[in-house]
């Protein structure tokens, strides 16, 4: 199985048994069916993993992304940017720069990604749900600066400077985002929707 399937069925995993009853109960956003091939395409061309509805009926679109516990003591989220080395040219720009999502949802599971591991897992170590059009106004603007050079965001000038970051394979590049700076910038624009765990509120 590709590393790519891999990862794909631990997010659905993730996403069946513990975002919808963790994540979306408390947002009351209701998933909406969409045809399988066109829920594919949305992801391929526009970051989109899933449809969702508020209560006031709006509709709105998320993409996931779920870790397991290696990663709990990281402080961040993360966007792929780039496939530097990819062999089609049209494949290079990564979910960066062609993402429609509203929100992005980020969460570090309790336990291990691997099918044989994976009914164990029960809950989040922590969650956050980031208001993507937010994000990108903030990167539009200026107070937001990615850079290549830095391992973690941090804070200059009253501006995030964020990360472009290799993977440890050469594969892709994503950039990073520190959740508590991000709060610590943005929380009046409401930059985070929900979270546990990344902040002591």
């Amino acid at each position: 199985m590709s590393h790519y399937n891999s990862d794909r069925e631990f997010s659905d995993y993730v996403h069946k048994n513990l975002a919808m009853k963790q994540i979306y109960e408390l947002l009351h956003w209701h998933e909406k069916p969409v045809d399988i091939q066109k829920l594919k395409l949305a992801d391929q061309n526009y970051g989109i993993d899933y449809v969702f509805e508020n209560s006031k009926g709006k509709q709105i679109f998320v993409q996931e992304r779920f870790r397991d516990s290696y990663y709990q003591n990281y402080t961040d989220c993360t966007l792929r940017y780039m496939r530097q080395h990819n062999a089609h040219e049209e494949r290079r720009l990564s979910e960066f720069f062609k993402i429609k999502a509203h929100f992005l949802v980020y969460g570090i599971t309790n336990g291990s990604k691997w099918e044989r591991e994976r009914h164990k897992l029960s809950h989040f170590i922590k969650f956050v749900v980031i208001n993507l059009p937010v994000l990108f106004s903030k990167i539009d603007e200026g107070a937001i600066i990615l850079r290549e050079g830095s391992k973690k965001s941090y804070i200059e000038n009253g501006k995030m400077i964020a990360p472009i970051n290799q993977n440890t394979d050469y594969s892709s590049s994503f950039v990073a985002f520190d959740i508590q700076q991000l709060q610590k910038l943005f929380q009046a624009d409401q930059i985070i929707r929900l979270q546990k765990g990344f902040l002591v509120l």
